[in-house]
């Protein structure tokens, strides 16, 4: 079926294939990423489906339905007399927000009633008769318009542009959608990223082979990489080298939790690495690092009388992040036997793992003889 072209504001009659310039535009949009990238992208290819001397993607507010944003190839002149006084007399936009759907000049209201309109005469002057526009409907809400206009002497808009208005409309509502999503997740990362910034503590989240994601400021300042590798590739540091093992443990034994301690021979200062894996579908983990001071200023358990002297003894042991196995070479006993007073540990503090064992035990402070609450 033949389809007019615009060429140097006149139309020539030609023979094309609707179905590929659909497919182009479609195409065109699927790349578009971001509101803008689908402005440019709507100006630029929604000519070969719909064929008009002006075409407009108006953004409007939800709520009060003012205009937010306009990406338009019509003349400032023109966008600014619309919205002077063609806007608040549109039966084209009126019938549109009510009704949504496409709707052209010649069917949304009387001869008379169009002639007489704002729009209308805003369109005049800009050389422009004929208006077309179609609901941009984003998750059921109404988010603008896409407008087309054409000149009087140009064939005025047929039902078969109607129906191209209707898949060019959809067409950006879905393109529409995928970019405020889009755009909402990078706010959201920011927002995330500056939060975890004010952090005190280094914030290292890496993936399951310890190739790091993300630093915070407190990492990025403190815990820089040992070379361009970084973590996961040639690990030198020791906060690197503490990581990896994290993340073996991770891969190998499908743990959550692993807190180990490690002294920094750089700066000599003694640290505690918290890491904690997250969703098995993520494949990934968040590393905290504490500062403990010095090897002679660990943190010591307070006396339990609820622990028996070997349960007091291995506690000390967690809190000082060593691992089942360091535990079982330094205490001379089995892995096993490890884990077994750790179960009594946990049910006699009250605490469902090593990572609430070691918060409670740093909380308690070195002092304190008073046994844990609900203990």
């Amino acid at each position: 079926m033949p389809r007019w072209l615009v060429r140097e504001g006149e139309y020539a009659l030609t023979v094309s294939y609707p179905d590929a310039a659909r497919h182009e535009f479609a195409g065109a949009l699927q790349s578009a990423l971001t509101v803008e990238e689908v402005g440019r992208a709507f100006l630029s290819a929604s000519g070969r489906v719909l064929p008009a001397c002006a075409v407009g993607l108006y953004r409007l507010d939800v709520d009060s339905g003012d205009v937010i944003e306009v990406h338009s190839d019509a003349e400032g002149l023109f966008l600014e007399e619309y919205e002077r006084y063609g806007r608040a007399d549109d039966p084209v936009l009126d019938f549109v927000l009510q009704q949504r759907r496409p709707i052209d000049s010649t069917r949304a209201a009387g001869g008379k009633k169009w002639e007489a309109s704002g729009a209308r005469a805003a369109l005049g002057g800009a050389g422009l008769e004929h208006s077309l526009e179609a609901p941009l409907v984003v998750s059921g809400m109404l988010l603008g318009t896409v407008n087309f206009a054409r000149a009087a002497k140009e064939p005025a808009f047929s039902h078969d542009d109607l129906l191209s208005a209707r898949l060019v409309s959809e067409q950006v509502g879905l393109a529409m959608e995928r970019a405020l999503r889009f755009e909402l997740t990078g706010q959201r990362s920011s927002m995330m990223e500056s939060v975890l910034d004010r952090v005190p503590q280094a914030v290292i989240v890496t993936d399951l082979d310890a190739q790091v994601i993300f630093r915070n400021r407190a990492a990025r300042n403190d815990l820089e990489p040992s070379g361009p590798a970084g973590v996961g590739t040639q690990a030198t540091s020791a906060v690197e080298k503490a990581i990896v093992e994290a993340m073996a443990e991770f891969r190998v034994d499908g743990k959550r939790v692993h807190i180990q301690s490690f002294r920094d021979h750089k700066t000599s200062a003694r640290r505690i690495l918290k890491s904690y894996r997250l969703g098995r579908t993520q494949g990934a983990a968040v590393n905290l690092v504490f500062e403990c001071g010095d090897q002679h200023d660990v943190q010591q358990l307070p006396v339990w009388q609820v622990l028996s002297k070997r349960e007091q003894e291995i506690a000390q042991f967690v809190s000082e992040g060593l691992t089942t196995k360091q535990i079982a070479d330094r205490a001379y006993i089995s892995e096993n036997t490890v884990k077994q007073h750790l179960k009594r540990v946990f049910a006699k503090t009250d605490v469902r793992n090593r990572a609430e064992l070691v918060q409670l035990i740093w909380a308690s402070g070195r002092q304190s003889s008073t046994p844990p609450s609900g203990a």
